[in-house]
């Protein structure tokens, strides 16, 4: 990359306008990408103050730096990158930009369409932002990613109701499907699910309890051994229940692999703890509707109005470490 690029790209980050304009005036090319494929908008999402962020996105929009730019690591344009972020404001400029030419069965490196990502975010905003501009377009949510799972039977494996109720009622995602591969319906994913979590579960425990004999920590492994070893953790596909304890936290904007039912699981222990929350209680500085797609004649606007929703975003509870939850005794 050209140290003129660098500048460009740094004028960015930095909200530099005056900087910009010279850039402009002497007709230099703002559409300079890095060697990784990162151009100017990857660099606006870095702007952590929303009111700035939205500005300099739409200044690179109004000054044709490439919404559509793939960036090499994961395969993300600027709008899985907003997606991956969470900033729900910058995904609303980005769709009003290029929401009719987005290719919504391209795969990133995970082998997930853009709807596939937003999913696994469990953001209602996000994910209904998306279902709307593909309804507006006429594109079905029944999109296979490279596994051959559509997004609602990954929600539905994953244990997201509100992604997958959204997917069915909203973008009218068929609930009869099938993947391809092992031919299993959302039913059967969903049990598998519940199984896949529990092995998840029990091989961080079987991490820390690994920790806690080398640091000699006997009264740990002896606590940690009584979770591992229980009944919970040792049931078998043919008794897992949908409602188990063991089922993904399906709370809004947390990442399942993250989050365990801790509570519930140590108070099937007399020796138990009630763990205290951690908790991030960050808020999203907007959220957006996109309700004015939904008539099939009307254009999609370049900027769409902000709204406020009653929807309020609860705490994201985050697995720091298993230890750290248990809140067992050293």
């Amino acid at each position: 990359m050209q140290l003129l690029d660098s500048k460009v790209l740094n004028a960015i980050r930095q909200s530099q306008y005056k900087q910009l304009a010279l850039f402009i005036r002497h007709n230099y090319n703002l559409n300079v990408t890095t060697k990784d494929g990162r151009n100017g908008l990857f660099f606006a999402l870095d702007i952590i103050e929303p009111r700035k962020r939205r500005r300099m996105i739409r200044f690179c929009l109004d000054h044709s730096i490439d919404a559509l730019q793939k960036e090499k690591k994961n395969n993300y344009t600027p709008l899985h990158e907003a997606i991956a972020r969470q900033q729900i404001d910058s995904v609303q400029l980005l769709l009003a930009n290029v929401g009719g030419e987005i290719d919504w069965r391209s795969w990133d490196a995970h082998g997930r369409t853009i709807l596939h990502q937003a999913v696994e975010t469990n953001n209602v905003p996000i994910v209904e932002a998306l279902i709307i501009v593909m309804n507006h377009y006429g594109v079905s949510v029944d999109i296979p990613d490279r596994h051959g799972l559509t997004p609602y039977l990954l929600a539905t494996k994953l244990h997201l109701r509100d992604m997958a109720f959204i997917l069915a009622n909203k973008g009218h995602a068929s609930r009869q499907q099938r993947d391809p591969s092992t031919y299993r319906s959302a039913d059967e994913w969903e049990i598998a699910g519940i199984e896949e979590h529990r092995l998840f579960i029990r091989n961080k425990l079987r991490q820390e309890i690994d920790n806690a004999k080398t640091e000699g920590k006997i009264t740990k492994v002896k606590k940690l051994k009584q979770i591992y070893n229980s009944s919970l953790l040792l049931s078998s596909n043919e008794s897992i229940r949908r409602d188990s304890i063991l089922s993904m936290t399906t709370v809004s904007g947390v990442n399942p692999k993250s989050s365990v039912s801790i509570n519930d699981m140590i108070d099937q222990f007399p020796e138990g703890d009630i763990p205290e929350s951690f908790v991030n209680s960050e808020r999203d500085e907007e959220i957006f509707h996109f309700d004015s797609l939904h008539s099939p004649t009307r254009a999609v606007p370049f900027s769409l109005p902000p709204i406020s929703t009653g929807r309020q975003h609860r705490p994201a509870v985050k697995l720091n470490t298993l230890m750290d939850l248990f809140q067992v005794v050293q």
